[in-house]
């Protein structure tokens, strides 16, 4: 088959990479585009993934998002058109969504959040939806995702993310270029995504935590900002403690290596819960299934107040090995992709 894999957000490379190997292994081709935002083009570089960067992202406004989503429709399908693809996949990539209809390729679209507004788009133009065992189904109906062309896989898509992870054992001596030595207590926060569809709202608890452990003894805290305006903003702010990397960093294995996580978005917080690493939510928007059903699980922290912050106590937490990541989910999403007609 010749597929074609549309990448629009950061973690997209990630979760692509595995998939991409064993399509490749098994025959397929794979061809790749890219949407130029955030750390998108940057992390599938460090991915070793070829992408080609058509179009950007249309800033904070819904009416700039819409525009940039039809703008990037329109240059996707003209790219595409005489490729002759068999499939096109992505992680509810819209524009692509959009250019695979209008060039009549059959659509495989993953996702694994139910809150997300613009879900009813892709869901509706997709031959084939894939998403976690975990997700809402009345919300996935209302939404356009007719149950005949659903496909379930288990755990969560950071299952798949992370099926061929293996730590890098000199990653912490890199960190020591910040200031950052093996008796410091390793405090990894992410922001909320406050240019997204689904976060229309500011998070003032997020401020207050990164205040509280950058002021911290014992304690560095390195904050991965989504835009460059949250870089000047938390810069701005200050801390002793507070480090802000000016390039992209290794994200699995600065996870791996943390003794704790902390986000106000999802895919960091459920890398950390499959790596081993103490994780919080301070997302302040409607919680993903998947999400909710960590919490209660006791997988995965939840801050709600500035006293849930300040009983927060990070330790040193012991070195272990890499938990066996099941590759179930990572196979049940290739027969969902390979199955498409």
């Amino acid at each position: 088959m010749k597929i074609w894999i549309d990448l629009s957000t950061a973690p997209d490379p990630l979760f692509f990479r595995p998939l991409i190997k064993r399509l490749n292994e098994r025959g397929h081709t794979t061809w790749l585009t890219a949407r130029d935002f955030s750390e998108t083009t940057a992390i599938a570089k460090m991915c070793g993934l070829p992408v080609e960067v058509i179009g950007r992202h249309g800033g904070s406004t819904m009416m700039g998002k819409g525009a940039a989503i039809f703008k990037r429709a329109a240059m996707l399908a003209h790219r595409v058109y005489n490729e002759r693809f068999d499939v096109a996949v992505g992680f509810n990539s819209y524009a692509q969504a959009l250019a695979a209809r209008l060039v009549s390729i059959p659509l495989v679209t993953c996702m694994d959040y139910e809150h997300q507004p613009a879900n009813h788009v892709a869901f509706r133009l997709a031959r084939c939806i894939v998403v976690p065992s975990g997700f809402n189904l009345e919300a996935l109906r209302r939404q356009g995702g007719k149950l005949s062309k659903v496909r379930f896989h288990d755990g969560l898509k950071e299952h798949v993310t992370l099926v061929d992870f293996t730590p890098n054992p000199d990653f912490p001596k890199s960190l020591r270029a910040y200031n950052i030595t093996d008796e410091d207590v390793l405090v990894l926060i992410r922001p909320p995504a406050t240019h997204s569809a689904y976060h229309r709202f500011e998070n003032d608890l997020f401020a207050h935590l990164v205040h509280h452990f950058s002021r911290m003894a014992k304690t560095k805290v390195i904050l991965l900002p989504r835009y460059s305006s949250q870089s000047e903003s938390f810069r701005a702010a200050g801390g002793r403690n507070l480090i802000i990397p000016t390039e992209v960093l290794d994200g699995l294995n600065l996870i791996y290596y943390a003794d704790l996580t902390i986000s106000a978005g999802g895919s960091m917080n459920r890398e950390a819960v499959v790596l081993g690493t103490p994780a919080c939510t301070v997302f302040r928007g409607r919680m993903a299934g998947v999400d909710l059903k960590l919490i209660a699980e006791g997988a995965l922290g939840r801050i709600d107040t500035m006293r849930d912050i300040e009983r927060l106590a990070p330790a040193k937490k012991p070195r272990r090995a890499v938990p066996t990541v099941d590759s179930r989910a990572t196979e049940q999403v290739l027969d969902a992709i390979l199955g498409v007609t």
